[in-house]
């Protein structure tokens, strides 16, 4: 997918030549000796990065998107490039963000959302496993991803708790999550990076819906002959009363939501922002009563007959999706269509659409799983396999342009940032880089010197 800004709507296009007389092909004309010479494509974190010079000097990058594809992992999930599930029953569809460039237009950045869908189970067709991690900070993506692997591998692991317990094994193995990034490989950049957490775990027709953070689960029902939404899980945001009051007796601050899509956050010693109040990782927010613990909600599933009232679908999403559209539109807008892969891309090429329209040169990661009511039950005479969890993991290994390891995104950039024209007036990449990325000055506001040596992870959160 290529971001580029686009020409001005009042230049003019160029003009026609009239046609002229026969004449003999003219050989091509060489560059000029002295004009500097430019590669044609460039490597950017393994990623082919093409920069075309247009009259703006604006720059387009070829970001290489991210299709719903599997990667094998080193635990005991198997996983194959297709999913052994139907599409047309269990959709997925994805979409990288974007930011501001340097000298206008967009730059992809890299897809830090995963999730995972295991489907059969727990050594069963009427089990399943449909989860969303929205990654988030410097290499957000490797908290991401590793949730993805390992989650399904410690609930597999915790049978005889899942079994007798499902609420209690899903706390118990999201904060292990936790506990494993803290003391494991990732423990030193995940004290300035984490995701967020929504596992929804079906077995027949219940459902636990185990979720930290605001990556949202919703359910689709028919109640007389009307689409209804109901919310599965909270969003779990810093300045809901329970959550405040914990992140205040921790001594975080909470600051509120504000205009223009502002929204609340806990500040880890005035340096790092975080816009939840419950993640994994996220170490330095950890002191201040951000917490991994899951709020467990369970279900019974009451699947429609035919034309008739029930429940007819669930979607989990991360907030790419709900930013602005509401859980009630989203299930209007896939009840229409009943493919559910089908149904996915709508809705995130809509969210992505809502992000261009309101916020112009950034838009966050998007991701969708929907789940048609009922899939779970034996598929065929073919028996489950209990020896490995069958898993479809969504951008596995994405690669993109990381706003850290590329150098695009600084403060410099930042302070220069040009207006653009949206529905909600007039804002600048200033703006929308404070609001979505967390840019603080730890220095206050007159230190810009001192703030261009700061640290990269005291830069972004």
């Amino acid at each position: 997918m290529g971001c580029a800004s686009s020409s001005p709507a009042s230049e003019p296009p160029p003009a026609k030549e009239e046609p002229k007389a026969a004449a003999p092909e003219a050989p091509a004309k060489e560059p000029p000796k002295d004009e500097k010479a430019r590669p044609e494509s460039l490597k950017v974190n393994d990623i082919d990065v093409t920069e075309v010079k247009e009259k703006r000097l604006s720059i387009h990058f070829v970001a290489q998107e991210i299709d719903q594809k599997s990667a094998a992992s080193s635990n005991n999930l198997t996983s194959t490039e297709e999913p052994t599930f139907d599409r047309k029953q269990i959709g997925t569809s994805t979409k990288h963000g974007v930011m501001p460039a340097p000298r206008g237009g967009s730059l992809a950045k890299i897809n830090q959302d995963r999730g995972v869908i295991c489907f059969p189970f727990h050594g069963s067709f009427d089990e399943a496993l449909l989860c969303v991690f929205d990654g988030h900070g410097p290499k957000g993506e490797k908290a991401s991803e590793f949730c993805i692997k390992t989650i399904p591998e410690l609930l597999e692991k915790d049978h005889d708790l899942l079994m007798a317990d499902p609420e209690a094994s899903l706390v118990k193995n999201v904060v292990e999550l936790d506990n494993i990034l803290k003391n494991g490989p990732l423990a030193r950049i995940t004290q300035s990076c984490g995701t967020t957490s929504n596992v929804l775990y079906f077995s027949g027709n219940t459902v636990h819906v185990a979720s930290s953070g605001d990556s949202r689960a919703i359910m689709g029902s028919r109640k007389n002959g009307k689409i209804v939404a109901t919310d599965l899980s909270d969003d779990h945001k810093p300045d809901l009363p329970i959550e405040r009051a914990r992140i205040e007796k921790a001594g975080g601050v909470v600051a509120p939501s504000g205009p223009g899509g502002r929204p609340a956050r806990v500040w880890a010693d005035g340096r790092v922002g975080l816009a939840m109040s419950r993640s994994i990782g996220d170490f330095e927010c950890k002191r201040f009563g951000v917490i991994p613990d899951p709020e467990v909600k369970k279900y019974e599933l009451k699947p429609a007959e035919g034309d008739g009232d029930g429940d007819l679908f669930i979607i989990v999403a991360s907030d790419g999706v709900w930013e602005f559209i509401e859980s009630q539109e989203a299930a209007t807008i896939v009840a229409a269509i009943s493919d559910s892969t089908k149904a996915c891309e709508k809705l995130v090429s809509e969210s992505a659409e809502r992000w261009r329209r309101f916020e112009g040169t950034y838009r966050d990661d998007i991701t969708c799983i929907m789940a048609r009511l009922p899939f779970l039950g034996r598929v065929g005479d073919q028996p489950a396999e209990t020896a490995d969890v069958h898993g479809f993991q969504i951008n596995a290994g994405a690669s993109g342009i990381s706003r850290l390891d590329s150098g695009e995104m600084s403060p410099e950039m930042s302070r220069k940032g040009k207006p653009f024209k949206g529905e909600e007036g007039d804002k600048s990449d200033e703006d929308i880089i404070h609001r979505r990325l967390s840019v603080t000055n730890p220095y206050g506001d007159d230190g810009d010197e001192e703030w261009e040596d700061a640290p990269d992870d005291e830069r972004t959160a």
